[in-house]
C-alpha cells in the first residue's frame, strides 16, 4: 500500500491502546463510543493485567512458532512456551474474540482498527537468550525474532479479520529503545557494558522485510511510535520512512522546529501523521484555543488547511495511569477539536 493510499481524507481522533482496569467489558463502551466512525478504534490493552498483558509479553506472544518464557530477568525465547507464555497468547486471544463480539452487537459496521506492538527492533532489544544476554546481540537471533514476528503479527490480523470482517488495519509499532539500538547503549546481562550498535542498513533491511510481510494480506497502514525526546528523532524518522513506514506518531508538545519541518515534508509526501496533542489530565484547552495551537505551525510551515486531512489526534500518552472519566474528558476535547479542523479544511 502506497502512502497517499494510506492518507485518510479528513481530520480523526485515535488514541493508544492502553486503558486503565482490568476488565476490557468496561472500557469499550468509552472506546467504541469516543472512537467510532470516522474516527479510529483500538484493539483495548489492559496492561493491569499482569505482565504478560504488558508491552514485551503481550508483543512476544505474537511470535509465530518460536516458545517463550518468563525468567528473574525477563523474557526468554527458544524455550518451550511456560506457563506465563501461555496465559499471554490466551490473553490476545481472548481480546480479539470479545473485539468480535462486540462489533457483533453493534449496528453500524466497523471496516477499520488500530492495534499496537512494540515494533521488531525494541521486541529484539527486550527478550533475551537462553544464556540471559539479549538477543539484539546476536545476528543469527534477531533475524529470527524478527521472521517470527513479522509472522505472528500477520497471524493476529488475520484472526481479527476472520473473527470481525475488518480488512484495513494501522498497525502502531512502539520503538521506545531503537535510539539505542541504533547508538549501541543497550545494556549487557551484566549491566557492564553495552550490545555493539546494528548497522543502519541492517535496521532498514530488516524493517521493509517486516513490513511488507505484515501487509501483503490485508490493507495495512503502519506507523512507528519513536522515543519523543530522542535528540536524533528527525534521522530515525528518515530511515524507517526509507523503510516504508506509512506514518509516524508525533508529540506536538515536545517537538522542535526542525521536527516539524519533518513534518511538513512527511505530509507533503502523503504520509499520515498521529499527532500527540492533548494531556489525559489537567486543564483542556476550548476548542478556539486548542485549535490555534495546533495550526500555528501548520501554517507556519506553509502547509494548507486542505492538507489537515493528514493528521490524526492523539492524547499524549496513552491512559494506563488514568481514569475512565479522564480519558473520556481527553477524547471528547479531542473530538471537538478534530470536528472544528475538518471544517477548516472543507472550507479552504
Amino acid at each position: 500500500m502506497t502512502n497517499s493510499e494510506a492518507t485518510p481524507s479528513q481530520v480523526r481522533v485515535t488514541s493508544f491502546c492502553q486503558y486503565p482496569t482490568k476488565d476490557a467489558q468496561q472500557v469499550y463502551p468509552l472506546v467504541r463510543g469516543e472512537l467510532g466512525a470516522p474516527n479510529l478504534g483500538v484493539l483495548v490493552q489492559l496492561p493491569d493485567r499482569g505482565v504478560w498483558s504488558q508491552p514485551i509479553g503481550r508483543s512476544a506472544s505474537m511470535l509465530a512458532d518460536m516458545g517463550f518464557d518468563l525468567q528473574p530477568h525477563g523474557w526468554r525465547v527458544g524455550v518451550p512456551d511456560g506457563i506465563d507464555a501461555r496465559r499471554a497468547r490466551a490473553t490476545l486471544r481472548s481480546d480479539e474474540n470479545l473485539l468480535a463480539d462486540i462489533l457483533g452487537a453493534e449496528t453500524k459496521v466497523t471496516d477499520e482498527l488500530k492495534v499496537s506492538m512494540l515494533g521488531p527492533w525494541s521486541l529484539c532489544a527486550e527478550l533475551s537468550l537462553g544464556n540471559g544476554e539479549k538477543t539484539i546481540s546476536d545476528h543469527g537471533a534477531r533475524r529470527d525474532i524478527r521472521q517470527a514476528y513479522a509472522h505472528g503479527v500477520q497471524e493476529h490480523l488475520a484472526r481479527l479479520a476472520r473473527a470481525t470482517g475488518i480488512t484495513k488495519f494501522t498497525v502502531q509499532l512502539d520503538e521506545p529503545v531503537l535510539d539505542q539500538v541504533l547508538d549501541g547503549r543497550v545494556p549487557t546481562a551484566s549491566g557492564y557494558r553495552t550490545i555493539r550498535s546494528i548497522p543502519r542498513s541492517e535496521i532498514r533491511e530488516g524493517y521493509t522485510q517486516f513490513l511488507e510481510v505484515i501487509t501483503e494480506r490485508y490493507e495495512v497502514q503502519a506507523i512507528a511510535n519513536l522515543r519523543a525526546g530522542d535528540p536524533q528523532l528527525t534521522e530515525r524518522i528518515e530511515l524507517l520512512e526509507q523503510a516504508g513506514a506509512h506514518g509516524f506518531v508525533m508529540n506536538s508538545r515536545t517537538m522542535t522546529y526542525s521536527q516539524w519541518e519533518k513534518v511538513a515534508a512527511l505530509v507533503e509526501k502523503g504520509s499520515e501523521i498521529f499527532l500527540q496533542a492533548l494531556a489525559p489530565t489537567g486543564r483542556h484547552p476550548g476548542v478556539v484555543e486548542g485549535v490555534k495551537q495546533l495550526l500555528r505551525p501548520w501554517h507556519q510551515l506553509g502547509l494548507s488547511d486542505r492538507d489537515l486531512g493528514a493528521l490524526t489526534l492523539m492524547p499524549v500518552g496513552d491512559f494506563a495511569a488514568s481514569s475512565a472519566t479522564d480519558a473520556q474528558r481527553c477524547l471528547e476535547r479531542l473530538n471537538e477539536w478534530a470536528v472544528a479542523l475538518e471544517q477548516t479544511r472543507v472550507d479552504a
